[in-house]
């Protein structure tokens, strides 16, 4: 049976509140495949499953057979890493980083400290999301090749 691009996509829809997501599927589909593709990259070298090869954009799915609770895990993991995906780009905004650069006010509601907490949450989700990954690769792959 093949896996829906929308599994991944509903995960991440569920963990984020977005309201200038396009309202147009094919627009916001879009957007959010990207997402999971660059999650799926940081994923493949731990998933023993290959999404990166079998995946068929023109139905949306992946051509992989995976069991029902591993699907939940690789779900969750990959669903994390699209948030992080989703955040890296508000590190970079236009209008945050002009007005860090040209205030010199630093108070609690200034936008050096948003872009402060804009970074920590990334970073946050970012270290989760490796974790994740981590963890993962501890519980599903032969540990007796690792040269310790």
């Amino acid at each position: 049976m093949a896996v829906s691009y929308d599994v991944f996509a509903h995960a991440f829809l569920s963990k984020v509140t977005e309201y200038s997501f396009p309202k147009q599927d094919y627009a916001r589909n879009d957007m959010v495949d990207g997402y999971m593709k660059r999650a799926f990259s940081a994923f493949k070298s731990v998933c023993p499953y290959d999404f990166t090869t079998t995946a068929d954009d023109a139905v949306r799915e992946f051509n992989v057979i995976i069991d029902g609770d591993d699907l939940d895990e690789i779900v969750d993991i990959v669903s994390e890493g699209m948030v992080v995906q989703w955040l890296k780009p508000y590190l970079y905004k236009q209008e945050i980083m002009e007005n860090v650069l040209n205030t010199r006010d630093f108070t609690s509601y200034s936008p050096s400290e948003l872009l402060y907490r804009v970074r920590e949450s990334y970073n946050e989700a970012n270290a989760h999301f490796l974790n994740m990954i981590r963890e993962y690769s501890y519980r599903h792959n032969d540990l007796t090749e690792l040269h310790i």
